[in-house]
């Protein structure tokens, strides 16, 4: 087979790019999630570029999930047939791993290499189940609440986001709720400013609508630093309600003002992206959109 052009199998939401090993006249990368929802689908996409000077063959392969070990062993019979490519093509392929890795029994955090390439740890999380209240303390009592996480996926990456009941158990219900719910879906963060915050939960888009419940306060000594979680509110201290922001830096003249509710474990890169991007003002050229969210319920979680 022989293509002499770009070719574009597929898109996916990718999270993190990793080289792997090359041959004669090509180089090759992987870029795909650093967690798995058990269960889920799990994005994975290929890339091989092929030099400028001379065509290559290239492993057929390594343009599908054969090409991929799960622990050490490959995730399929890998055939012998090869590609031969011109020189300056570039092939993307993406695809879901994910059949794959629940054929394979996954469990726990796994390693996934590529081709003979350096192995990656995954770690798995598992959604929390269905026909949650996360307002009724007789479904999800006090107690359990900090086993709770909140992947939120945005069009700039993947943010993953632990919970502080300890210091607001209301806010916590509130944000968990809203994120069970899809309430979140296709939100934007209205307001980014660079050593500050981003803010969004705004329905509206506009910073001023309502959600669907107004909280009391829950002031802590904890301090706005980077990447934590807190409420936005109306100078009314007890109307928090749906709107958020997440810190881009510390902010000491938040402290004891505003309500600490969680913080970022992972997707700070996310964070940069979204509050660097151009804003006249404070509001983004660019719509910065939380896609999507998915509650996660690890036991383990503080």
């Amino acid at each position: 087979m022989k293509i002499a052009s770009t070719l574009f199998l597929g898109f996916g939401a990718l999270v993190a790019s990793f080289t792997s090993p090359a041959g004669p006249g090509f180089t090759t990368s992987w870029e795909g999630g650093d967690s798995y929802i058990a269960g889920g689908a799990y994005e994975v996409t290929i890339s091989v570029d092929v030099d400028a000077t001379e065509p290559s063959d290239v492993p057929s392969w390594s343009l599908n999930s054969s090409a991929f070990k799960l622990n050490g062993k490959a995730l399929g019979k890998r055939a012998n047939n090869k590609l031969t490519l011109d020189p300056g093509t570039h092939l993307t392929a993406t695809f879901d791993l994910g059949p794959a890795l629940v054929e394979a029994g996954v469990g726990e955090a796994f390693e996934l290499s590529f081709a003979e390439g350096e192995a990656r740890k995954i770690e798995i999380f598992k959604a929390a189940p269905a026909g949650l209240t996360f307002m009724d303390p007789s479904s999800v009592p006090d107690g359990d609440l900090a086993n709770y996480r909140v992947l939120m996926h945005t069009n700039q990456g993947d943010m993953l986001m632990e919970m502080y009941p300890h210091l607001a158990p209301n806010h916590v219900r509130n944000f968990l709720d809203l994120n069970y719910t899809g309430y979140y879906d296709n939100v934007i963060f209205h307001r980014v400013i660079p050593t500050f915050m981003i803010q969004g939960g705004d329905k509206s888009g506009t910073g001023a609508g309502p959600g669907r419940r107004q909280l009391n306060a829950e002031f802590s000594t904890e301090k706005h630093v980077r990447g934590i979680l807190s409420m936005a509110r109306t100078p009314d201290v007890n109307s928090a309600s749906a709107q958020f922001f997440v810190m881009h830096a510390a902010y000491p003249s938040l402290d004891g003002q505003y309500s600490i509710f969680g913080k970022l474990i992972s997707g700070y890169d996310t964070l940069d992206k979204i509050v660097n991007t151009p804003a006249p003002g404070s509001r983004p050229s660019v719509d910065q959109v939380i896609l999507s969210s998915t509650v996660l319920y690890v036991p383990s979680a503080k």
